[in-house]
């Protein structure tokens, strides 16, 4: 007869399953306290504020939509933050479309900018990105922002489908989604413990035979990005912006919907309409808007008033503008009135990004071997 298997279990003290499990605990002991959660944010005051502050260190967001929308833009946006809080950016073009004069255009820093350009496979890009933020990381110890952004997932591919016939290529959307899904799941560990915000940009599909209760929206290279990332934001069309260029109207820009569609690290908020311009002037600079859809903001958080049926904004009993066009000019022309404005709103910036930054005097994000 066969000798019964013993099922004792040794009870663990807390002190030995610390050190069996490092990674385990207390929340309240493991958990990053309030005052050290930081958050990129965007130069798009309204969608700092839709996004509950902007995308956090550590988290993955999915950003999709049509084309022509800014998706890129976006992105751009994000990466031009995280330079001027002394960070660096590492970007992946899967695509080819990567446009030095471009970059440069929106501020970005070409010499703190880590480009792949080979698109050979996920599973190069997945090891070529873990080397480049453990490199990347090792340098930067004082917790600047380090945005990694794969450009975009519908044009990934990977390693087993490269130079096969067209032929033999049946099952490689369904080869290409788990590589996608391995890709997150072996690198979303070290993307928050280092503190990596990534963006991946995604294309739009729409679902053939959607009836009209389901969302015809449809994103592509699997279900594994849904799950994986903490915030999911479309971008979708509204009318085309134009403008007289030599007397020669020209699009200049577009009115773009801002929806979220997940976010796990706040109250979702639905929806912001905004602007985006791709050829940009004095006025309004190339870029999403900075200013636009800011005035609704400033009253749902109560910054400023307004009464009901009224278009006068007032803060305090002092009234700053009729009308919302003539707020957004004040808040364009009037550097102090907006420093002032935004400094006691809970809307996130750069500037309060830096000052959380200059107090926090320890490494949050050590590399280790």
């Amino acid at each position: 007869m066969a000798k019964k298997k013993s099922t004792k279990v040794k009870v663990l003290s807390e002190s030995q399953l610390a050190k069996k499990y490092p990674h385990s605990g207390k929340a309240s002991l493991i958990s990053v306290p309030k005052d050290r959660v930081l958050r990129l944010p965007t130069r798009s005051l309204a969608l700092n504020h839709q996004l509950n502050g902007g995308l956090p260190y550590g988290k993955i967001l999915e950003l999709f939509g049509e084309e022509s929308t800014g998706k890129s833009l976006l992105a751009m946006d994000f990466c031009y933050c995280a330079q001027a809080l002394g960070g660096e950016v590492i970007w992946a073009d899967a695509e080819n479309s990567f446009n030095a004069h471009w970059f440069e255009r929106n501020g970005i820093d070409l010499d703190r900018l880590h480009l792949m350009t080979e698109n050979s496979g996920v599973e190069l890009i997945s090891d070529w990105a873990r080397d480049t933020v453990m490199s990347v990381r090792s340098r930067l110890t004082s917790n600047e922002p380090i945005i990694l952004v794969v450009d975009s997932l519908a044009t990934l591919r990977c390693i087993a489908e490269i130079g096969e016939s067209q032929m033999d290529s049946s099952a490689k959307f369904g080869n290409r989604a788990k590589a996608i899904s391995d890709f997150l799941g072996n690198r979303n560990e070290m993307f928050a413990r280092l503190g990596i915000c990534v963006i991946l940009i995604n294309q739009l599909r729409k679902k053939i035979g959607a009836t009209q209760w389901e969302d015809p929206d449809k994103t592509v290279g699997g279900d594994a990005t849904k799950f994986y990332a903490a915030q999911r934001i479309g971008l979708t069309r509204g009318k085309q912006i134009k403008s007289k260029i030599n007397d020669i109207e020209k699009k200049v820009g577009q009115v773009v919907y801002v929806r979220t569609k997940k976010d796990k690290t706040g109250p979702p908020r639905s929806s912001t309409q905004t602007e985006v311009y791709f050829i940009g002037s004095k006025k309004n600079p190339v870029g999403f808007a900075r200013y636009t859809g800011l005035p609704e903001v400033l009253v749902e958080t109560k910054t400023v008033t307004r009464k009901k049926g009224s278009s006068r904004y007032y803060v305090g009993d002092k009234m700053v503008a009729n009308g919302e066009e003539a707020f957004i000019k004040k808040l364009k022309e009037d550097e102090k009135f907006r420093k002032q404005l935004i400094g006691v709103s809970p809307i996130n910036t750069i500037s309060k990004v830096s000052a959380k930054l200059a107090n926090i005097k320890t490494n949050l994000y050590p590399v280790e071997d």
